[in-house]
């Protein structure tokens, strides 16, 4: 039994399919189902029932699983204590990030951190919010950083930044630079995906204006954000930003942007963990630096 072993068994359970986990690992599925099955062989239990197409842990495989993920985290904690000895951190990170953060804050972030750590390499996947806290939870990726605080127990949240949200439209629909809560019903919405923390947070706030979302004319609902400015210079209808990935689009004599009247749409971003996992060395050198450099903004 190898640490590799390790590692494809605990994906494949999460995934709970072969071809998944191959495909996450950069293997082939006979490959995968190969190091599985000498597993089974060396531990003489069989790890997975694969009678239907979605596999399922046995009982001997659940039980396994917390062992393999305590392995997992002291191969972790071995990596990063010994770091401590020398500088040579490297490695790829997995990173996922919503829409609004890796658009505005992430960019830069991984700059600075680069010039420190160079040999550190990012996999970052844009995510919703919602895939994200599910991926933290699955071990699919080590970091995380969402546009809303996460109630989960498992999870560990770091607050980052504030971000405002504010309306953009098309100058041809007349909305004014500032525009009341209630006078937004009036108006066509491109919304976010429903896993989005924009879109969440926005909901929110007219819930706490005593407002019915059911109310909201949604006429389309986008989960890419460069799309969704485009349909909005299209004049399809209003849509919900940070105000911070406006600047990039704020030249573009077509688009207003308007804040809210009687209420912030404020919300705030963090960086997300599981408590179960221990970091790589990489993880963690990453997780001090983004807690040290926006403690000090």
């Amino acid at each position: 039994m190898d640490l590799k072993q390790i590692e494809i068994f605990i994906k494949v359970a999460n995934l709970k399919s072969f071809s998944k986990a191959a495909e996450e690992i950069f293997l082939s599925q006979p490959a995968v189902s190969a190091q599985i099955l000498s597993l089974e062989r060396e531990l003489d239990v069989q790890l997975f029932n694969r009678s239907s197409k979605d596999i399922a842990l046995t009982d001997a495989g659940e039980a396994f699983l917390n062992y393999a993920i305590d392995i997992k985290n002291m191969y972790n904690s071995a990596l990063s204590t010994l770091s401590s000895f020398n500088d040579n951190i490297g490695g790829v990170l997995n990173l996922s990030v919503s829409t609004t953060p890796c658009n505005s804050i992430v960019p830069n972030l991984i700059k600075e951190f680069s010039e420190t750590y160079p040999s550190v390499k990012f996999k970052i996947v844009e995510q919703s919010s919602g895939e994200i806290i599910e991926n933290i939870l699955k071990f699919n990726c080590e970091l995380g950083i969402v546009g809303s605080k996460v109630n989960n127990k498992r999870i560990e949240s770091y607050k980052l930044v504030e971000d405002e949200m504010v309306i953009i439209s098309n100058k041809s629909l007349n909305v004014p630079s500032k525009v009341k809560l209630e006078e937004l019903i009036n108006y066509k919405f491109i919304l976010r995906e429903s896993g989005s923390a924009t879109r969440k947070n926005f909901e929110r706030a007219l819930q706490d204006k005593g407002f019915d979302i059911s109310r909201i004319n949604v006429v389309c609902e986008i989960n890419n954000l460069d799309a969704l400015f485009k349909f909005v210079k299209a004049g399809i209808g209003i849509a919900v930003v940070s105000k911070n990935v406006c600047e990039d689009y704020s030249r573009d004599e077509s688009i207003v942007i308007s804040e809210v009247e009687d209420t912030k749409l404020k919300r705030s971003i963090y960086l997300v963990k599981s408590l179960k996992r221990e970091l790589t060395p990489a993880a963690k050198v990453f997780y001090d630096f983004c807690t040290e450099h926006f403690i000090n903004k």
